[in-house]
């Protein structure tokens, strides 16, 4: 637990380096930012023609990026990408990964196994599979990962698992929102909105 947790805590303790200070001078009609980075995990032994290897490349994750932050903008936050790359990652670990285990991730980027470099408040995995689930965020942590071919929309899977790092629960009753599960919907109320905004300015000033 004092592994994972310091890895937890070296994203959090990019937030000041990284991000510029918009959100706790931020009016509800500006936009807020918040630092983020992208990348494709491949198997360290293997190299990219690994079957455990993400089958994904650098321009569709920046694609993926940029339709992230068109359904952001209704909240009025921009996520501000610093880097999209790929990291070499341990077999053992991706299979662990592929079985919706993030632990022996988590704790081997903590340990140092694997480097990954310039980490942002918000950190997202690509890989070939994260168990039976489109996408899946570790509690309490600012990090999310998505399959290579998940049910529904990449940007969908990726905003929504966001959503899960701003303070968002799953919606029950309308599938035409961002935290339904299983949808292509996008929409955030205006609460949600606000618990997002709210959610960020605590994140910035070092309380989240």
């Amino acid at each position: 637990m004092r592994v994972l947790l310091s890895f937890v805590l070296v994203f959090a303790a990019c937030s000041a380096a990284d991000t510029t200070r918009v959100a706790g001078e931020a009016s509800d009609n500006e936009t807020v930012s918040v630092s983020m980075s992208l990348y494709i995990l491949d198997d360290a032994d293997g190299g990219t023609d690994s079957p455990l290897s993400s089958g994904r490349e650098i321009a569709e994750i920046e694609a993926i990026a940029v339709l992230m932050n068109e359904i952001w903008a209704q909240a009025g936050i921009e996520l501000d990408v610093k880097t999209v790359s790929r990291i070499d990652v341990p077999a053992e670990v991706l299979i662990d990964l592929g079985a919706g285990d993030t632990s022996s991730f988590l704790n081997a980027a903590s340990a140092g196994t694997f480097m990954v470099p310039d980490p942002s408040i918000i950190n997202g995995f690509y890989l070939g599979r994260i168990g039976t689930a489109n996408g899946l965020t570790p509690l309490g942590t600012r990090i999310f990962f998505v399959a290579d071919e998940p049910t529904v929309n990449d940007e969908r899977v990726s905003s929504h698992e966001i959503g899960h790092i701003f303070g968002l629960h799953h919606v029950l009753d309308n599938s035409g929102q961002l935290m339904f599960s299983g949808t292509n919907g996008t929409e955030l109320d205006a609460a949600e909105q606000s618990v997002a905004r709210y959610s960020i300015e605590g994140i910035l000033d070092g309380v989240r």
